[in-house]
């Protein structure tokens, strides 16, 4: 077995910031770089499937249950004061859980549950500032709006 050791140092101290968004690796430079736009040089991040989408009150109880806890952890555990919520265009999540619908109409469902999800982490953790952002990709770059 072989050892790599990083050029990047270890911070003590944990991020100030979360970032919520979807595990499609695409993305996650691009995410890095909105935060770091944003003023978090460092962020905690919580990537699933979805992302936001699992803090939604359109979830299933036990998929909003998981990840309302895991958030809330990294919240209170990490004294996180900074949370980006973020769901991008032609998400997978979103075309198996509505097949059928239109990008359109899924781009409204998405933009209900960024809502959604930024409610639920406002009234669990009333000192948060909680923003959200829709990406999509325009040409070969990742344009971030917020909402």
């Amino acid at each position: 077995m072989t050892s790599f050791l990083s050029k990047t140092n270890h911070r003590a101290a944990h991020p100030e910031a979360l970032a919520v968004y979807c595990s499609d690796g695409r993305f996650t430079r691009a995410v890095e770089e909105l935060l770091a736009h944003l003023g978090h040089e460092a962020l905690d991040t919580l990537t699933l499937p979805g992302g936001p989408a699992l803090l939604a009150s359109t979830t299933s109880y036990s998929e909003r249950e998981s990840m309302s806890r895991a958030a809330s952890f990294l919240v209170v555990g990490h004294a996180i004061r900074h949370v980006v919520l973020i769901a991008h265009a032609n998400c997978g999540y979103y075309r198996e859980r509505y097949p059928g619908e239109s990008p359109a109409a899924i781009e409204a469902r998405q933009l209900a549950d960024l809502a959604s999800a930024r409610q639920a982490l406002e009234l669990a953790h009333p000192s948060l500032h909680v923003r959200t952002q829709y990406l999509r990709v325009t040409g070969k770059q990742v344009q971030f709006d917020e909402q």
